[in-house]
């Protein structure tokens, strides 16, 4: 009788306990969108949908597979989602709380124990809890997930629809001609990334470089007073390919925007690779460790280091907050590193560039690449520096090796293109988007309020000087001068050697109150020495 009884109150237990719906155990669905979201929410200045697109898609089924697994294991989608979650948010959430750990006395051993513990926990939960219970955390954790995904889209989507407004109130330069009486000889646009005036490096570094008098002698016309236009790589990049100025975007997102995405966006598909392409050229693209130039969906061939490394600053984002990097670390395995990615970047781009001479034409080559930007890991022959090694040689002969690797870089790819016969040369434009970084704009952009107006006129110089050298085969006259800015390049280029009806644009030098207000503009033209010396 007693038996009975016990076999007819599990019977009605099991009859009465909550049975899986439709929705039971996406908690870690859940928790895998809000690891991205919460990144993005965090960047969104930065960071424009297309970027996150792939990656939370990724992300999300990664751990909907786990789910599944998980469920099958335990022979209970809500238990095996109990784990997943703790998998979940361990694996892609373990940077950003290390990162707000890091102000307490917590070693990160206990940090990884704590990790491994809620796994443990997890695990025993899903053995041992009975139905009920199980069924109660996983309602609570699924709405703990939705709210959390909720309270980022928050932050996102109205942010979002107010960038779009602006954007498309942005307007554009159309290509003027499509027919020109001059050779259509290839055009290369190198972007070599903080490179640099000769007075800007000797300012900076106290570095007396070759490289300008190899140039001229090698019949490149040196503008020794050339500078950016504006404060940061994608400012002075967008308004070169744009051909216009930051008027129109900083009227039309306003001073206190944080939308760098606008202008990641001008570097697509833009008006000088449009001109090009009206002419009969076709557009190769070579792409660096930077996401906004990484490729052109304008271009006809993208040339670009596949994944691994990365494929966007976005992904390697999410992969340095997780706790991959960790458990590298750990197992005393080589992490995937800056440096590293940085090396392979660089080396992949300049030995791009090297193969692309005897490629039909007529062609309009444009390559960024980071150098001779730090990190610094190139040595005299190209060869990777190592970390302890690095840091025996310091930032100063780190900076001379790679400097020197770079100019050698340069100086052959340029011989190589001048080797073709006289008609076949090309039109070589090498440049930077930027000058070095002065110490105090490295440590202070992000947090001085107005970094511009407490730089000294020699910070500025080192900030704004660019390189920017010309080559035209025949010598012919462009009527290039010395202080002329990058924002015309092509102006020059499409008016004076194609015949086009472009008019020249105000040089003009333009500082960002701070780094997260590029719109908020001052013109600090005249406080230059160099210009003003003139």
């Amino acid at each position: 009788m007693a038996a009975l009884e016990v076999l007819l109150t599990t019977e009605t237990l099991v009859e009465s306990a909550p049975k899986p719906g439709r929705f039971a155990g996406i908690h870690p669905l859940l928790f895998a969108a809000y690891a991205v979201l919460f990144l993005w929410s965090q960047n969104l200045g930065e960071t424009n949908p297309r970027q996150v697109l792939l990656p939370l898609l990724g992300i999300v089924l990664g751990a909907a597979l786990v789910t599944v697994v998980l469920g099958l294991v335990f022979r209970d989608r809500r238990r095996g989602a109990l784990v997943a979650s703790s998998l979940v948010v361990g694996l892609l959430m373990y940077g950003h709380i290390h990162h707000l750990l890091a102000s307490f006395p917590v070693p990160t051993f206990v940090q990884q124990a704590g990790w491994a513990a809620l796994v443990v926990v997890a695990v025993i939960a899903a053995i041992r809890l009975d139905e009920r219970r199980i069924a109660t955390i996983d309602w609570a954790l699924d709405r703990i997930g939705g709210i959390l995904v909720l309270v980022t889209l928050v932050l996102i989507i109205p942010f979002q629809v107010s960038a779009f407004a602006g954007r498309a109130s942005i307007p554009q330069v159309q290509p003027v001609g499509t027919t020109t009486t001059a050779a259509k000889r290839d055009v290369y646009w190198f972007i070599f990334d903080r490179y640099g005036s000769e007075r800007a490096l000797q300012l900076q570094y106290g570095v007396d470089n070759d490289l300008p008098e190899w140039l001229e002698d090698h019949g490149f016309a040196v503008l020794e007073d050339s500078h950016a236009n504006y404060i940061r790589t994608v400012l002075s990049m967008a308004t070169t390919v744009q051909m216009q100025h930051l008027d129109a975007v900083a009227k039309a997102q306003g001073a206190r925007s944080e939308d760098i995405t606008t202008v990641n966006e001008w570097l697509q598909d833009a008006p000088v690779a449009r001109q090009f392409r009206a002419l009969g050229y076709s557009y190769e693209h070579i792409g660096s460790a930077f996401d906004p130039t990484r490729s052109d969906r304008g271009a006809d061939v993208n040339y670009t280091l596949p994944s691994p490394p990365g494929t966007g600053d976005f992904e390697d984002a999410l992969f340095d907050t997780s706790a991959v990097p960790a458990i590298l670390k750990r197992l005393h395995l080589p992490p995937l590193s800056e440096r590293v990615r940085h090396y392979d970047f660089s080396t992949y781009a300049l030995d791009a560039v090297a193969k692309l001479r005897d490629e039909p034409g007529p062609k309009f080559v444009m390559t960024h690449v980071l150098l001779p930007h730090p990190p610094l890991v190139f040595d005299f022959d190209g060869s990777f520096i190592e970390d302890a090694e690095a840091a025996k040689l310091g930032s100063a002969e780190m900076y001379r090796r790679q400097l020197a690797y770079t100019n050698t870089r340069i100086e052959a790819i340029l011989t190589d293109l001048q080797s073709l016969p006289e008609d076949r040369r090309p039109i070589v434009i090498l440049q930077a988007d930027e000058g070095p970084w002065p110490l105090s704009y490295a440590t202070g952009r992000k947090t001085d309020d107005d970094w511009p107006a407490d730089a000294s006129e020699k910070e500025l110089e080192q900030k704004y000087g660019i390189l920017n050298a010309w080559y035209v085969p025949g010598g012919e006259d462009l009527g290039l001068y010395p202080s002329m800015t990058a924002i015309n390049t092509f102006p020059t280029l499409f008016s004076r050697y194609f015949g086009l009806d472009y008019e020249l644009l105000p040089d003009r030098i333009y500082s960002s109150s701070d780094w997260y207000h590029p719109y908020d503009l001052t013109d600090i033209t005249d406080r230059l020495p160099s210009l003003r010396e003139r």
